[in-house]
C-alpha cells in the first residue's frame, strides 16, 4: 500500500536551529578528541620517562616496567575512546559505538590488576583480609573481563548476520 499523505514540510526555523545544534555539537567533538589527543601524548611521554628511569636506576626495574605497561595501557584507552569520538562524527553512528566501549572496559580491567599485583608485591602479607579483598576484586575484575569478552564476541557475531542477511 502506497502512502497517500505527503511528507510534512519542516519550518525554516527548525532547520536552521537543527543546522545550528548539529555544527555546536561537531565543534564539541572537536574539542574534545583535541583533549584526548594532548593527554594521550602527555601519558605518552609521562611512559618514555618512566621507561629511562631505568637507566637511573632510581626503582626497581619490576615497578617501573610496571608503571611504563600501565601509562600506555591509559594511553590506550583513551585512544579508544578517541575512536569512539570519532565514530560519532561519522553519518552511521549506531550499535557499532558500543565496541571501543567494551574495549576500554576490558583495558581498564587489565591494568587495575596489573595494580593490584604491584600492591600486592609491596604489601605485608601478613593482613589476610587486605589480601583477601585483593583476591576477590581480582576474581572480580577476572568474570569483568571475560563478560567484556563474551560481548564482543556477541556483537561481532550479529555484525556478521547482519552483513550476510
Amino acid at each position: 500500500m502506497i502512502n497517500s499523505q505527503p511528507p510534512k514540510r519542516k519550518y525554516w526555523f527548525d532547520i536552521q536551529f537543527q543546522s545550528m545544534i548539529w555544527t555546536l555539537q561537531q565543534i564539541m567533538y572537536g574539542a574534545v578528541a583535541f583533549s584526548i589527543i594532548i593527554a594521550t601524548g602527555v601519558v605518552i611521554i609521562d611512559a618514555l620517562g618512566a621507561f629511562f628511569n631505568i637507566l637511573h636506576a632510581t626503582e626497581s626495574i619490576g615497578h617501573t616496567v610496571l608503571t611504563v605497561v600501565d601509562r600506555l595501557l591509559l594511553a590506550l584507552m583513551l585512544l579508544e575512546i578517541l575512536h569512539t569520538v570519532e565514530i560519532t562524527f561519522d553519518e552511521g553512528f549506531h550499535l557499532a559505538c558500543v565496541e571501543p566501549f567494551l574495549f576500554v572496559g576490558i583495558i581498564a580491567s587489565i591494568r587495575r590488576i596489573l595494580i593490584i599485583s604491584i600492591e600486592i608485591s609491596h604489601q605485608n602479607l601478613a593482613n589476610q583480609a587486605l589480601f583477601k579483598s585483593f583476591m576477590i576484586e581480582t576474581a572480580v575484575l577476572g568474570a569483568l573481563i571475560l563478560s567484556f569478552i563474551f560481548g564482543l564476541v556477541l556483537l561481532r557475531k550479529s555484525h556478521i548476520k547482519g552483513s550476510i542477511a
